[in-house]
């Protein structure tokens, strides 16, 4: 089961960095551009995977890698014109903070 799991993972991951985030084909002409896309889709898909495995192994009801970075996406510091706001920080931010090992600054930078 765990190497269906597994399986089923890079799939999922390939499945979504194959095509451009329009839904279509890679449409580039240059070979050299072409690979560095390729490569990048690459690291994407490993990234993917591994936080992926990450999400699977915590336990947390109701969390998908893709819900995940939604959630986290809301929790932004804002700098307009000298003026430093930080939007709050959710309970599930925390616990995806959490999950994978990132502090969240007490003070905001200058």
């Amino acid at each position: 089961m765990t190497s269906y799991d597994a399986r089923n993972n890079v799939e999922m991951a390939f499945d979504i960095f194959k095509s451009e985030p329009d839904g279509k084909r890679g449409r580039t002409g240059d070979p050299v551009r072409a690979r560095g896309r390729l490569f990048i889709k690459f690291l994407a898909l490993m990234i993917r995977v591994r936080m992926q495995r990450i999400v699977s192994a915590s336990g947390i009801e109701g969390l998908a890698v893709e819900n995940m970075l939604l959630s986290a996406g809301t929790y932004k510091i804002v700098d307009d014109r000298g003026v430093r706001v930080r939007t709050e920080r959710t309970k599930r931010v925390r616990e995806i903070f959490s999950l994978f090992g990132v502090d969240d600054p007490d003070q905001l930078p200058y």
